[in-house]
């Protein structure tokens, strides 16, 4: 089976409590329909870690954007906020967050777009890892 890459797909996020389960609901079946599974854990805890913040720190209604490309899993989540997030020191009232997606991904950063920003990893798989 040929699958054509990138494969792409975006999901509004619209509140805290409804917006987190859509966003991982959103997560895994797309990557479940696009790769083995392998990578869907991971990309559920980061998915859920990012979309909180821009939920929680951001503005407007922040989008969720997957995409499958080769070996990678990017995942990205755009919001009205141009501040970018910051990593605090964890302990017991939070700060673990962004430390477990830079744990999580090969790698992670922050872009300006439009009058807000996107903040987005890459989360490696293997070719095995990927279907087709």
């Amino acid at each position: 089976m040929n699958i054509p890459a990138p494969l792409t797909a975006e999901c509004v996020l619209t509140d805290v409590a409804g917006g987190l389960a859509a966003a991982r609901r959103f997560t895994r079946l797309a990557l479940l329909a696009w790769t083995d599974g392998a990578a869907v854990d991971d990309a559920l805890l980061v998915v859920t870690e990012l979309a909180t913040n821009a939920l929680c720190h951001g503005s407007g209604d922040p989008v969720l954007r997957l995409t499958v490309d080769g070996t990678d899993v990017r995942i990205e989540v755009f919001d009205d906020n141009p501040a970018p997030p910051v990593r605090r020191p964890a302990g017991a009232d939070g700060g673990w967050g962004l430390a477990l997606v830079d744990r999580l991904s090969s790698v992670r950063g922050t872009d300006r777009h439009g009058r807000g920003k996107v903040v987005w990893c890459v989360l490696s798989a293997s070719p095995a890892e990927l279907a087709g």
